[in-house]
């Protein structure tokens, strides 16, 4: 569930520098920094294979994990059987605390030769993975520095996991800064983020796993948003499944919800790598932090801002109504909505996708005009076109109802996807019918390319051959 306020829109007059200073070190973090670590992954298994340690250590690493009662065991069994160890080298080369057990029982598992080869060479593979941005700049329990507590804040596991971070703090982020000033908002973030270490690591003193990204930071950013609003009612965005929409609250009335959210969390989702803890430890310090100096300075916030209410952008508008009656199983009013909404600014893929989810409850004869409406839908996106093949693929009874030249263009639009199969079908059916179209010629190429990329060589030869004869067959036509 995602419920985000998004009662002000960004306002250059107070030009958000410090947000968009941390957005940009993020990003060149993630991109210059980062991009290092998957190099020396590869580089730290490629050697440790060429060495042939996982012979050596794997008798240890069983042990090792019986002793931690660890429930991997089984499966690294069954994988170390089969011969796949990659999985089982990449787990065993991060796990520190194994290294330190290995050096510990490894002298006699080791001819003194190959004693002395190994830990040389395992001490250079153990640095490497040190190396590891993560490992190096992230907030361990077991190894606590005081320069990791800031420097978890600037890491992301992967692209979706910096993208998600910084989509909620620009939401937040602006406002916030405009409210409180630049350098209080860019003390009170890193103050945030120093809170959401201490309340994860306090969690587990021992444990050596990293933490890193600035969820715990972005934590605190977004109670200091609900805490400048204080309990004016201001407006949220929510998306819950299907039900999506916007509603107005008491800002602070959400932030309980938002820390229980969290620790009802960590306490049932236990084999989640999500830092709970620390978005609760980011909430409470974002909190506290702007309760304090709000108490110790009472014209702290910029108020002009905050009680300067901005205009709801009216695209908006009809939107919300839509998914409010969505959302209240008011779907005789939502299709009445959105059929308003079409006939006044014509047909948009997300209107007329709605608008066919209403019918298909309905099941009644509006049902199938809405289909090939859809279907017909001209310069639509690759997300629009993965979704338009669902629906070609849901509604068989309507494949006959399409005209020749709608079913091409929408073969054409179906060949550029990553499995060609709805393309495919429709050449097919336009092949039974006896289309000659000089258009089949193109579709057949396109659809030997999209084999070809799926490395199907049969499939590419047999619409190549395809291509050449509808080809040949346009050229006697002309003749």
């Amino acid at each position: 569930m995602i419920i985000v306020p998004t009662e002000k829109s960004l306002d250059w007059r107070h030009a958000p520098l410090v947000l968009c200073t941390l957005v940009f070190i993020n990003v060149m973090v993630f991109f210059l920094y980062q991009s290092g670590d998957t190099p020396k992954i590869i580089e730290a298994i490629s050697r440790y294979h060429a060495q042939g340690f996982i012979q050596d250590e794997w008798p240890i690493f069983e042990a090792y994990l019986e002793e931690q009662g660890d429930a991997q065991l089984t499966e690294y069994r069954r994988e170390y059987a089969k011969g796949e160890y990659d999985y089982i080298i990449a787990d065993l080369l991060m796990r520190e605390d194994f290294y330190r057990y290995l050096q510990t029982h490894v002298r006699s598992y080791l001819t003194p030769d190959r004693f002395d080869q190994w830990v040389e060479e395992r001490a250079q593979l153990h640095g490497l993975i040190q190396s590891l941005s993560y490992v190096a700049n992230g907030l361990q329990a077991n190894k606590l520095s005081i320069p990791s507590f800031l420097t978890h804040q600037f890491l992301h596991g992967d692209i979706m996991h910096l993208l998600g971070n910084m989509f909620f703090l620009i939401v937040c982020g602006f406002a916030v800064e405009a409210a409180i000033g630049h350098w209080r908002f860019l003390l009170f973030y890193l103050l945030s983020g120093v809170g959401a270490g201490f309340a994860q690591v306090a969690t587990d003193w021992t444990s050596s796993q990293p933490l890193i990204g600035a969820s715990g930071a972005i934590s605190g950013v977004m109670a200091m948003y609900l805490a400048v609003f204080r309990f004016k009612k201001i407006e949220f965005f929510y998306w819950f499944f299907f039900l999506v929409g916007y509603f107005r609250a008491p800002a602070l009335l959400i932030l309980p919800f938002y820390i229980g959210k969290e620790i009802y969390q960590y306490q049932t989702d236990t084999h989640s790598n999500i830092a709970f803890m620390a978005h609760a430890g980011g909430f409470v310090t974002g909190a506290l932090l702007i309760g304090l100096a709000w108490l110790m300075n009472r014209s702290l916030f910029n108020d002009d801002y905050i009680n300067n209410d901005q205009s709801v952008d009216p695209a908006q508008k009809p939107m919300a109504e839509i998914y409010e009656a969505i959302e209240k199983f008011r779907f005789e009013r939502a299709l009445q909505l959105v059929d308003a909404l079409i006939a006044e600014k014509g047909n948009q893929f997300e209107w007329v996708m709605i608008r066919y989810n209403l019918l298909k409850i309905q099941r009644g004869a509006a049902l199938q005009p809405a289909v090939i409406t859809l279907l017909t839908l001209p310069l639509l996106t690759p997300d629009q076109i993965k979704k338009l093949e669902r629906v070609w693929l849901d509604n068989p009874e309507v494949h006959a109802s399409l005209s020749e030249g709608a079913a091409l263009k929408l073969a054409m639009q179906f060949s550029a996807l990553e499995n060609p199969r709805a393309a495919e079908q429709l050449f097919n059916g336009l092949a039974q019918k006896g289309c000659t179209n000089p258009a089949m010629s193109v579709l057949a190429t396109k659809l030997a390319a999209a084999f070809l990329r799926l490395r199907d060589t049969g499939k590419r030869a047999h619409y190549e051959q395809l291509a050449t004869q509808f080809a040949q067959g346009a050229e006697r036509a002309l003749l």
